[in-house]
């Protein structure tokens, strides 16, 4: 008798299917999965979609069908009695055959897993195994004939009915390249009697001093065996289960409880370590000879999504607690980070969580238009503490609800669930993103007092699935994990502000407020948010190739910028607000950044500030939207394709810090509507005299009370002379909330506001934060600063006469690997600013930008 033994298989060759005498081309990798458009740009078959117009020049790969084979030995084993082919995802149409003759699967959804009984069907030697793709274009076309067509926003509507990565059909940030191929391992699983799925269920007690850990498993068995459970501890100790677990033959459930005395605790980054618990089950024979063991790594947490009255304000919170601790969340959108998927590596997921880590950032949303995201991303995010909302897979669009769409959801959603279930980072699943909001905009049915369950025969048949379907899947396989219906969800509409999460979109898209009107427009939850801004000029190098197209409006560039109306919102941001002097690729790419950076900053303030304490939870939290790209692209992100980090990452991370300040300024009648102002025709300039007055305020999202100095400077900006210099000495910065420093400080369109925080023992610059006149095109800059930049190893030290906004510091030539531990930062004078940069030597030459410098 001998254990289960596993085959990845890999190795693959492609062809295009249909095609008479067509050759197979072997993969340039022998990876163990793959996909049609790495393996034609690696065959020179195609041009990289990702450089210039190759986008539009690739559009046939998606409507072509195509063709995956690889070869495995097999040599049977006495002592196994069955054989799987174990599929982890297929990208989309697919039919698999094993050696020529046997159709084993046909799949049609690419979240689906599968476990294919191949026993007595497989060769001594050497076998083959084939899978065809259809196009998953014609197949949605096809059934958008049989059942209707469901309206989609972005991508053709066909996608509505595809159980697809719903982003392959394009995006306002992403490309139309419907791949395909054998995207998830492919595994031979030979053995006697083996573990299917194990799921360590851990609940802890109310008071912390207990949890309860229920191991679950399902096998198949082909001979009586006895479970063994061992749990080891962070610490090192070690708990069994009392007696072993003994399963019949063809049993394929079992279960084992125990109780843990003061467990350990899994905690997000920034509230406490993240430790495991190492969880071994193991089947054994009548011999104890061990037959197979799976391991799970472990995070006991208890979880709770707060949605409880408010004082002095209407609607609920909305926030997280994790082992009874509030929890703020400062964090980001993730979609997929290539349109290519399986071009990801594990080190690609692993430096992405740092990123987010690095930004002070706590949670990522996996968005629902997406996928459900690879082991290695969730792994990480465990390991980091970066908590984890993750979105059912459908977005912005009207979906179906004939049965057969039902159940092909259902199963896809126990899938994944099943999959995703022991990652105690995830904290949140939620049915969809925006389709409510898309049955608003068409004005479908949503009768908000039909509890009934069942609103297939409506025109938003996919209400069913988000309030019915889903929630039951997520009960039953993930139990201890919230369920919320959508993102956006809560009270009156998916605009609501007082109930629930919103995407606050009324900046950029909608009314299109100015941004400074931010801390008008915070809910109790906003998911999403964002600024679009170009990306750093030597990503644009890599994928324009033809330097007569490296300018804004250039050809090449519109195509990748996917968003629509791009140019004129930019205009109106940009030329709203700063002075744009001249329109070469550099300025612009610097004045979009830095617009960029000023909205998602304030906006990072704007809600932070809502989280008061107890019973004052206003805001409990923001998400930017987004971290990531999919390919190189002007977008929303904060970090481009090419992974260079814009203005906006290093802003919000400052003001996403642990301990950090913020300032706003405003007229005092502005200051006191809750909302942003009706947008009327007015006269081109309001010639009445204006007095501005700005609100200081510390945000500690530390557990620990907190003593700071706290310091505000008012400088004059063209001159650099100090104002007023006010010291309010030692202040108490209770934990986990903002408190209000100042208010109502008078200032005028000439002054900007510095405020420093320093540690009440040592004096050292804990924070900075500063408020300057908006617009800044009005603003009188200082006709030749004195900007000093000493370059040292590692670091940087920055000094100004005068104050600077928004200062870059690059290194040249660029393809230098140096790592800026922070950048664009405003600089006052009397304030060195030292910027550490990892790998910068002290004969290094670098390039300073700042506003008004390319004036």
């Amino acid at each position: 008798m001998s254990s289960a033994s596993t085959l990845t298989l890999s190795g693959w060759r492609w062809r295009q299917y249909g095609k008479a005498n067509e050759d197979w081309h072997q993969c340039a990798h022998d990876k163990p999965t793959t996909e049609i458009f790495t393996d034609l740009i690696d065959a020179k078959i195609i041009p990289d979609p990702f450089i210039d117009e190759n986008e539009r020049h690739v559009q046939w790969v998606g409507e072509a069908d195509w063709e995956y084979a690889c070869d495995f030995q097999y040599e049977p084993d006495s002592g196994h009695s069955r054989q799987d082919l174990v599929f982890a995802g297929l990208d989309t149409v697919a039919t698999v055959l094993l050696n020529e003759e046997k159709e084993i699967l046909n799949s049609t959804n690419m979240f689906h897993r599968h476990r294919v009984d191949v026993t007595g069907k497989l060769r001594h030697g050497l076998n083959t195994l084939r899978i065809v793709f259809k196009s998953a274009l014609h197949y949605g076309r096809e059934l958008e004939r049989k059942h209707g067509s469901y309206r989609a926003f972005s991508g053709e509507n066909s996608r509505a009915h595809v159980r697809k990565a719903q982003y392959h059909y394009g995006w306002d940030w992403g490309p139309l390249l419907m791949t395909c191929g054998p995207c998830g391992d492919i595994k031979l699983e030979s053995y006697s009697s083996t573990l299917i799925d194990v799921f360590a269920d851990a609940r802890v007690s109310d008071d912390l001093s207990s949890a309860s850990l229920n191991v679950r498993f399902e096998a198949t068995l082909d001979q009586d065996v006895t479970t063994k459970v061992t749990v080891t501890a962070p610490d090192g100790n070690v708990f069994n289960t009392n007696a072993a677990l003994s399963l019949a033959a063809k049993e394929s459930r079992g279960s084992v409880s125990l109780e843990i005395h003061e467990p350990q605790l899994w905690y997000p980054v920034g509230h406490g370590p993240q430790v495991f618990y190492l969880v071994d089950v193991a089947i054994m024979n009548r011999d104890q000879i061990p037959l197979h063991h799976v391991k799970k790594l472990v995070g006991m947490r208890r979880l709770r999504l707060v949605q409880q009255p408010l004082k002095g304000e209407s609607g609920t919170s909305f926030f997280f607690e994790v082992n009874n601790k509030p929890v703020y969340v400062s964090g980001s959108n993730w979609i997929p980070g290539h349109s290519f998927l399986t071009a990801m590596t594990a080190k690609d997921y692993a430096l992405a969580v740092d990123r987010c880590v690095k930004a002070n950032q706590n949670m990522l949303r996996i968005w629902g238009g997406g996928i459900y995201e690879h082991d290695a991303l969730y792994e990480e995010c465990d390991r980091r503490g970066v908590l984890v909302w993750q979105d059912f897979a459908f977005a912005c669009a009207q979906y179906p609800c004939y049965p057969e769409f039902v159940a092909t959801v259902k199963r896809e959603a126990v899938d994944q669930v099943k999959r995703l279930r022991q990652y105690c980072s995830i904290v949140l699943y939620a049915g969809n993103n925006e389709d409510y909001q898309i049955a608003e905009m068409l004005n479908l049915t949503w009768d908000r007092e039909d509890h009934s369950g069942d609103w297939t025969d409506t025109n938003f048949p996919a209400r069913t699935l988000y309030e019915t379907h889903l929630p039951v899947v997520v009960a039953e396989y993930a139990p201890a994990v919230p369920y919320h219906p959508s993102s956006p969800w809560g009270g009156d509409g998916t605009t609501d502000r007082t109930v629930g999460d919103i995407h606050q979109w009324n900046v950029w898209h909608g009314s299109q407020e100015k941004y400074q009107l931010w801390d008008k427009l915070v809910g109790r939850f906003v998911s999403e948010f964002g600024m679009l801004g170009f990306p750093a000029a030597k990503s644009i190098r890599r994928y324009v190739t033809d330097p007569a197209q490296r300018y804004p409006q250039s050809r090449v560039l519109d195509l990748h910028n996917k968003a629509d109306g791009a140019e004129r919102r930019l205009a109106l941001y940009v030329l709203g607000n700063i002075r744009v002097n001249s329109l070469d690729l550099d300025s612009w790419i610097y004045a979009t950044q830095l617009i960029q950076g000023e909205c998602l900053s304030f906006a990072v303030r704007s809600c932070r500030r809502q989280w008061k304490g107890p019973g004052q939870e206003y805001c409990g939290g923001q998400l930017i939207w987004q971290i990531n790209d999919c390919w190189p692209v002007s977008s929303w992100a904060i970090i481009d394709f090419y992974g260079d980090k814009k203005m906006a990452y290093f802003m919000t991370m400052r003001d996403s810090a642990p301990l950090a300040l913020g300032i706003s300024r405003s007229t005092p009648e502005l200051k006191k509507l809750k909302s942003p102002p009706p947008q009327i025709l007015a006269p081109p300039h309001d010639l009445a005299p204006k007095t501005y007055v700005c609100d200081i305020w510390a945000m500690n999202g530390t557990l620990q009370d907190t003593q700071a100095q706290i310091e505000i400077r008012l400088y004059d900006i063209s001159t650099g002379d100090l104002r007023e210099e006010n010291s309010m000495g030692i202040q108490s910065l209770f934990s986990n909330r903002t408190t209000e420093l100042m208010e109502d400080l008078s200032v005028d369109d000439q002054t900007a506001v510095q405020a420093i925080m320093r540690d009440a023992h040592d004096g050292h610059v804990i924070a900075r934060a500063s408020d300057w006149p908006q617009p800044l095109k009005y603003v009188s800059l200082c006709d030749a600063p004195d900007v000093t930049v000493s370059v040292l190893d590692d670091k940087l030290e920055i000094r100004s006469n005068v104050p600077v906004k928004g200062l870059v510091i690059s290194v040249v030539p660029d393809d230098r690997d140096v790592e800026f531990e922070d950048n664009a930062v405003d600089v006052f004078p009397n304030d060195v600013y030292t910027i550490v940069a990892r790998g910068l030597k002290k004969d290094d030459q670098v390039e300073v930008r700042y506003y008004g410098s390319e004036f």
